[in-house]
């Protein structure tokens, strides 16, 4: 069955009935019909009008008004959170871009596409006096892609080109407008107009920044387009921190090995190496540097790395990482029993939570358990009770039970679930191990000391803990 999309993604199925009473009338009946269907919408009838006519001047004047309209509803004062339902007119603005969007997919690039324009412009203005322009964000990306898609087989290439340099530098970069998107439909003429534009804006100077800097990020582009890596590097990297991850993004993907190294070293020494959540726009993935540097000969500069973020964390993450490397440069043995060493170390200082933790993730359950026995589990007795119901219940019972009663240590109804949730757990790893005695003698005690905590005996009482 045939589908007509309407507004909002919304399928209407096209039934048979419809489709022989289509059949069935004639061309006057059939253009009266599609006449009286214009008139249940605005939206309708213009884009009857724009496939009448695709340069419609009053619809294009209709389509503006429409714009101004909506923009002028939007507030971009911050509300009380608690009022989640104010009303700040982003919506109607949404609605008009949707309309837009549908005109576009039936063709009407010329109106469509000086709307948008006026529409980028206003969006700008707004955002200027603005400290929520954030409210109008996602509407703003998309009225950029649409405005993309509308320029192709514009009529002056070279008005467009001018027009998006001094759109760019008039609004900072907001919204955001980049030249991926409006390069298709330059010309030679418009290209030679695009960078003649570009010329006289400066930048790139010794403090290039184009994440911060649009004219920057604009020469950034043009670089990139042109396949001069030389300058995009030398823009990446003015200032104190260089971009490092998109300085070797680019000359990874050009082929240049021996230069990744070169500037891997410079991040490496400024401190400009890390894991993956703390890595911003400077910062390289810790994952992504000792690629580089296995994959360009030289385990010993990532094993430097891996070394130096596990002595600094003992995450995990780390380990787990320390391991991947050392497995690659052969050496897997020896840093297994080094970082174990550290972890041991550092234990004997601040307890054992991460040595039970790198036990675990190790694969060696015995050995966190005489990690726990020497320096304590830790915050990490979940981990270790989770991963001993099988091989060591038992134990694993007894934790729980004594993280029961160090949270019993102050009164608090409200965590009584969750200690009652684990005081199952435990009667149930009892049991596993065959110690249900034990485990139905620490409920009855527990019940006599605890008896003048009613809410807690309620607790107990619902999840039938003996008595």
């Amino acid at each position: 069955m045939k589908n007509v999309i309407g507004p909002g993604g919304v399928r209407y199925p096209v039934t048979p009935d419809i489709e022989r009473f289509l059949r069935s009338m004639d061309r006057d009946a059939l253009q009266s019909l599609v006449l009286e269907m214009a008139g249940y919408s605005p939206e309708a009838m213009r884009s009857l009008q724009l496939r009448a006519t695709p340069e419609d001047e009053p619809t294009a004047s209709e389509l503006l008004v429409t714009v101004d309209g909506a923009l002028a509803g939007v507030d971009l004062d911050y509300h009380d959170p608690f009022y989640e339902d104010v009303d700040d007119g982003v919506q109607a603005v949404e609605e008009v871009v949707d309309e837009l969007e549908r005109h576009l997919d039936d063709g009407a690039h010329p109106v469509v596409r000086r709307v948008l324009q006026h529409l980028l412009t206003r969006l700008g203005d707004l955002a200027r006096d603005a400290d929520n322009d954030g409210a109008l964000l996602e509407v703003a990306e998309r009225a950029s892609a649409l405005f993309g898609r509308a320029v192709a087989g514009h009529v002056d290439p070279v008005s467009l080109a001018r027009w998006v340099v001094g759109f760019r530098v008039e609004y900072g970069g907001w919204p955001s407008l980049t030249l991926d998107a409006v390069a298709h439909a330059f010309d030679e003429p418009a290209w030679d107009a695009y960078r003649t534009s570009v010329a006289t804006l400066g930048g790139g100077g010794p403090a290039a920044d184009p994440y911060r800097s649009e004219t920057d990020r604009i020469l950034l582009e043009l670089a990139d387009h042109d396949g001069n890596i030389e300058r995009a590097v030398a823009l990446l990297s003015g200032g104190d921190h260089p971009y490092y991850p998109e300085i070797l993004r680019r000359l990874h993907d050009a082929g240049r090995p021996a230069d990744v190294l070169v500037w891997l070293d410079r991040a490496v020494s400024q401190g400009c190496v890390d894991v993956a959540w703390r890595a911003g726009p400077t910062i390289v993935p810790v994952e992504d540097a000792v690629d580089a540097y296995l994959e360009g000969g030289r385990p010993d500069a990532a094993l430097a790395i891996a070394r130096t973020l596990f002595d600094r964390d003992l995450s995990v993450d780390a380990f787990r990482l320390l391991i991947y490397v050392a497995e690659r440069s052969g050496r897997q043995e020896e840093l297994r029993t080094w970082a174990f060493e550290q972890a041991t170390q550092r234990a004997r200082r601040s307890g054992g939570a991460h040595l039970v933790r790198l036990h675990l993730a190790d694969g060696n359950v015995t050995h966190a358990w005489e990690a726990a026995d020497a320096f304590g589990s830790g915050h990490a007795w979940r981990e270790l009770v989770d991963a001993s119901e099988d091989g060591f219940p038992l134990r694993a019972a007894r934790l729980c039970l004594a993280q029961v009663l160090e949270s019993l240590t102050t009164p608090d109804s409200k965590r009584y679930p969750a200690i009652v949730d684990l005081l199952v757990k435990a009667r149930a790893l009892y049991d596993k191990a065959g110690h249900r005695a034990e485990a139905d003698s620490e409920s009855i005690r527990l019940r006599e000391v605890y008896r003048r905590r009613p809410a807690l005996m309620s607790a107990m009482d619902r999840a039938g803990l003996p008595a």
